[in-house]
């Protein structure tokens, strides 16, 4: 047999060349296993990377709609009070206006008596005052429904009411 496999010269058998291509192929299958294998683990990483982001972005989404949900509940109230006050605003408006024009007669009245006793020289008395500040309030009222304004009443329209 010794004289057989001399014979060869180089050449292998077909066996043994058959085992080394499968071994090559083996090799190669393996490697491009090992090269598969790399690209899946660095997928599964940016997988996996990709997934902590969307966990992270889902809680700031959470929050933020939490947060939005708690300012729609203020600005809900805030429109409700808004609301409340323009219902009450025009009652407040007369009221405050009517409050206004009343105390505008007040000081008118009081600055009359005042002009007055300063022209007469008369000391002021608490209930003298007040019968007379009674009297130049009707004498006003009395006046503005006449359509004289109270601005132009003056001392001598009223000096007849204080003797």
């Amino acid at each position: 047999m010794k004289s057989l496999s001399g014979a060869t010269r180089g050449w292998t058998p077909d066996s043994e060349a058959n085992d080394r291509g499968i071994w090559k192929n083996t090799i190669a299958a393996a490697s491009h296993a090992l090269e598969t294998v790399t690209l899946i683990e660095h997928g599964v990483g940016m997988t996996l990377k990709l997934q902590r982001k969307i966990r992270a972005l889902r809680e700031r989404l959470r929050a933020t709609q939490n947060e939005l949900d708690r300012y729609r509940d203020l600005h809900a109230r805030a429109v409700q009070a808004q609301r409340a006050a323009e219902a009450a605003a025009p009652d407040d408006a007369l009221r405050l206006k009517g409050e206004k024009e009343a105390l505008q007669m007040r000081h008118r009245a009081y600055k009359l008596l005042v002009e007055h006793y300063a022209r007469t020289g008369t000391p002021i008395d608490a209930a003298v005052f007040a019968r007379q500040r009674h009297q130049v309030l009707q004498h006003i009222l009395f006046q503005q429904r006449r359509g004289v304004a109270a601005s132009r009443i003056s001392v001598d329209d009223i000096a007849f009411l204080l003797r």
